[in-house]
């Protein structure tokens, strides 16, 4: 029987492994940019990425688990870039947009003084206000 040529089945397995991790990535970053008015839950909640990452994790924890002496090399950087693509998720999602914490006014306090132009062009101070009922709103923009 001739030798079989080809490619061997951890090869295989850790390729579509890291095709499913790249995937969920990717995947990632065009629903957030391109579909997040529509599913803004998506950023913080990528349930959906997180299983093709974790299926192209298992993929390739099965391809080691068939590794075979001699025919190590490929499956094995491919089993690697899969675990760096997982990493660099985890880094994107949790450790990235993490913000220190910062100090916020006193409650009760009274706020400083700024100066801001108004819809006219105008100077208005929150000092011109002093005694009156105001209500500041900040809005933080689109994410």
């Amino acid at each position: 029987m001739p030798p079989r040529v080809g490619i061997s089945r951890p090869t295989r397995l850790a390729a579509v492994g890291l095709v499913l991790g790249v995937g969920g990535l990717l995947a990632y970053f065009y629903v957030v940019f391109h579909l997040g008015a529509w599913l803004p839950r998506v950023r913080n909640d990528a349930v959906p990425n997180w299983l093709l990452v974790a299926a192209g994790l298992f993929l390739s924890l099965r391809a080691a688990m068939h590794l075979a002496p001699g025919r190590r090399l490929v499956p094995g950087v491919l089993i690697g870039l899969n675990v760096l693509v997982a990493g660099a998720f985890v880094a994107i999602l949790y450790v990235e947009p993490v913000v220190p914490l910062a100090e916020g006014p006193t409650v009760g306090v009274a706020a400083p003084d700024f100066a801001l132009a108004d819809q006219h062009g105008g100077t208005v101070h929150l000092a011109d206000f002093r005694g009156a009922p105001v209500l500041l709103v900040f809005y933080r923009g689109h994410w």
